[in-house]
């Protein structure tokens, strides 16, 4: 039988917080991180966040690719892509590359587009 957080496709994960473990306090990695418990702080990596569906997450999260399948409030801050499944909440502003909100997800706050390099005109001057 799959596990819940091997059909997320995490089960490689270097930093999993399970479900049931209560943190408080930021959580700074280099690695991929799974949280399927309680985490009250922000979240830096420079690699992949994945918030499971009984995760929730008080803070804001920074990293180059962000899934929520449960909780979040705080700000969200993805190089790459941030994913809103359908089982996930975000309360909080999002700035990515991509954004994919599934069917059923709920997001509740702002959203830009990361400008990679591109230029934006600005104006005359």
């Amino acid at each position: 039988m799959a596990r819940r957080d091997d059909m997320l496709g995490v089960s490689g994960a270097e930093t999993v917080i399970g479900g049931g473990v209560t943190v408080k306090g930021n959580l700074a990695s280099e690695g991929d991180i799974m949280i399927d418990g309680s985490l009250t702080g922000n979240v830096t990596t420079t690699a992949d966040v994945t918030i499971g569906n009984n995760g929730v997450v008080k803070g804001n999260i920074t990293a180059l690719g962000v899934t929520i399948a449960g909780s979040v409030k705080g700000n969200i801050s993805a190089d790459g892509e941030a994913n809103v499944r359908e089982t996930g909440q975000v309360h909080g502003d999002i700035s990515a590359s991509t954004l994919a909100i599934s069917s059923g997800g709920i997001f509740v706050g702002t959203s830009s587009v990361k400008d990679h390099g591109m230029t934006k005109e600005t104006g005359a001057n």
